[in-house]
Formats: structure tokens, C-alpha cells, sequence
């Protein structure tokens, strides 16, 4: 991995560290949550004001993203042109977001992402880093959330080929621990 997605993935990080708390805050609400994918596992921290319906946060996640039929990637240039259907997994990313709740049932979560992908072409497995773009609605109920997670970024193989693809996770359950 070249230096430039690396600092970009540590100055995503240290942008999300300095969001999470405003400073002079007294007070707040925390969210914890862990989000689960049909392959992938993320946990990611919000901080609000008391009373607030605006959260900032940060988080990460590992697994195997989008695994299909529950999700699918569409990607540009013709080294990702398989029919509409890109052979794509997200395996690794950073994430800082903002988090809006307009009601006690919803939530939706946007903001960037930045990680690494694994990409299958002919039996020949390949990668690079990707930065992104992210919306995330769910429905909301006490502890439990679920929705779809949109992602639109700018991908590059090691050495290869850059393009642009949109990620959609059809579903993922998102448990919360508030204090």
C-alpha cells in the first residue's frame, strides 16, 4: 500500500477521534453499537448533548462486504466491467459520521469511509484502497436497528487500475448500547 491512502486513513481517524467529543463538554449521551453484515462485523462510538438529535461518531469494521445476494457493487472501467457486477469485498475501513435521528424510530447515519478491498478477476486475487462517501437509514427500536448501508467511493488496485463503484448492503442489524 502506497503512503498516500495510509495517511489518508490516519488523518480519517484522527478527524473522527477530535468529532467525537466537543471540547469544553460537560456532558453527553454515548452510543455503542456493533453492526452486523451477512459477512462483516463493525463497531463504530457516538457522542451527543444531552437531549440533542445530532450525533458524531467514529468506528471501524472487518469482514467480507457486500456478500452477495445481500448486497451488490457497481463499479466504472472496463478492468471492473463484469456484467453491472463488480467481484468486490470491503475488508477492512475507518469511518467518522454524523448521525441524525429526526424521529424516536429512525436513524440515519452519513459520512466517510476509508479502507482497503480484495478484488476477484480470472482467479486472481488483487486490491488496493478505497475512500468514500456513505449513507446509512435505519429503522430504529429501543436497542435494535436495521437498514441498508450506500456507499459510493474511489477505488485503486496496487499499481493497477482506478475507478469509482457504489457498495449497497441491503441489510444490517445494528445492536446499540446507550449510557
Amino acid at each position: 500500500m502506497r503512503r498516500t491512502p495510509l495517511r489518508a486513513l490516519v488523518l480519517l481517524g484522527a478527524a473522527a477521534v477530535l468529532q467525537a467529543r466537543p471540547a469544553g463538554a460537560a456532558s453527553g449521551e454515548h452510543e455503542l453499537t456493533f453492526d452486523l453484515g451477512a459477512a462483516s462485523f463493525g463497531m463504530t462510538h457516538a457522542w451527543r448533548e444531552v437531549g440533542a438529535r445530532v450525533a458524531f461518531g467514529f468506528g471501524g469494521g472487518v469482514g467480507l462486504s457486500p456478500l452477495p445476494p445481500l448486497g451488490a457493487t457497481y463499479a466504472t472501467g472496463t478492468h471492473f466491467d463484469y456484467p453491472g457486477v463488480l467481484e468486490f469485498a470491503e475488508i477492512l475501513h475507518v469511518q467518522t459520521f454524523m448521525r441524525i435521528q429526526p424521529a424516536s424510530w429512525f436513524r440515519l447515519d452519513g459520512g466517510a469511509r476509508a479502507g482497503i478491498f480484495l478484488h476477484l478477476k480470472n482467479d486472481i486475487v488483487d486490491g488496493g484502497p478505497f475512500l468514500g462517501l456513505f449513507v446509512a437509514p435505519a429503522l430504529a427500536w429501543r436497542w435494535l436497528q436495521i437498514g441498508p448501508r450506500v456507499s459510493g467511493n474511489l477505488i485503486a488496485e496496487d499499481g493497477g487500475e482506478k475507478a469509482a463503484n457504489l457498495v449497497i448492503e441491503y441489510v444490517m442489524l445494528r445492536f446499540v448500547k446507550r449510557w
